[in-house]
């Protein structure tokens, strides 16, 4: 019997299986809801892709343009917390489905404060709305300062984001990690390759190497994500990687793909004679691997989930800063 068949095992904390309505907050805090909701720093450690391609076409062209780099992180940032906000409408929406059976998520999570009411599913939505409209004049802007390849690419990314939670492709939904794997191609490699195009002027082989590590970092924290979410997306018919592997494997899926992110950051800077400054990046290793040794692999709970995605954003984030030093310190100025 698979494990989407039937859970592994109930986390050692479960979910409650019904939520209390609680009262609405003030519009002072409301702007800190959505934020803490919508994940905001997430969406910035999605976005590190895309300032490592930029940085790096920058050390190729010998210079940033601040311009064009402005527009790159304005446009994709905003896609990355747009994105967020239709996976949680999305999630609302599968949830109340005839064949998905009741279920709830962590207090503080996006799922939870839109069922609960705390956040109106409208605002969420108009949010989503408004901020893909920016990401959109962000990428057309970019395009007309750097040229045709950055709107194909930028498209290419919206189309796979897109088609990843609205019907009828709904792949996110589908199993077999096609979602997370998606998703970190239209969030991750494809923005690195053009905001890398952006700054350097021509397409080759060398964003694609380079930004391999930061690109499987991104790819962590979406595994991360759904291993929190793992009992809610089973119960709604969501099949993630964690659905359908299981805690177990998924976290072994996990320590794998970090891994492979670390040992590529040694092996691309000595391949392709990048600045041995890039190696700094590796200290955020015990960061990354120290979110391991807490979770006992026998009993992965949605608090582990969420532990081990909160240190996967703090690694992201981290690696992509330090790599970007060493790309300016080494000439990207």
């Amino acid at each position: 019997m698979s494990s989407y068949d039937s859970p592994t095992q109930e986390p050692a904390s479960p979910l409650a299986l019904t939520l209390e309505r609680p009262a609405r907050p003030d519009r002072r805090t409301l702007a800190g809801l959505l934020g803490r909701a919508l994940r905001v720093d997430m969406a910035l450690a999605l976005t590190m892709p895309a300032l490592t391609g930029a940085f790096l076409g920058a050390w190729v062209a010998g210079g940033m343009d601040w311009l064009r780099f402005a527009f790159t992180v304005a446009g994709v940032l905003s896609i990355a917390v747009a994105y967020q906000a239709y996976v949680a409408v999305g999630d609302v929406r599968q949830s109340l489905l005839p064949h998905a059976r009741p279920t709830a998520d962590l207090p503080d999570t996006a799922f939870a404060a839109l069922v609960g009411g705390v956040l109106p599913l409208p605002l969420v939505m108009s949010l989503a709305h408004l901020l893909t409209v920016l990401g959109v004049v962000c990428g057309l802007w970019l395009a007309l300062l750097a040229g045709w390849p950055v709107l194909f690419f930028g498209a290419l990314s919206l189309l796979l984001l897109g088609a990843s939670f609205a019907p009828p492709v709904r792949y996110a939904y589908r199993g077999w990690g096609v979602g997370e794997v998606g998703v970190s191609l239209g969030l991750g490699l494809l923005p690195l390759i053009s905001a890398y195009y952006s700054q350097a002027q021509n397409l080759s082989w060398l964003p694609v190497m380079a930004g391999l590590p930061i690109v499987l970092l991104s790819l962590w924290i979406l595994l991360a994500q759904n291993l929190g979410s793992r009992r809610r997306d089973w119960l709604m018919d969501k099949r993630t990687v964690p659905v359908i592997a299981g805690e177990a494997r998924a976290l072994d899926i996990g320590v794998v793909v970090t891994v492979l992110a670390y040992a590529a950051i040694l092996l691309v800077t000595v391949v392709a004679r990048l600045p041995l400054w890039l190696l700094g990046g590796l200290a955020t290793l015990p960061l990354a691997q120290g979110a391991f040794a807490d979770i006992r692999r026998d009993n992965v709970t949605p608090e582990d989930g969420y532990r081990l995605r909160d240190a996967a954003v703090k690694a992201t984030i981290w690696t992509g800063v330090l790599t970007c030093a060493a790309l300016l310190l080494s000439g990207a100025g």
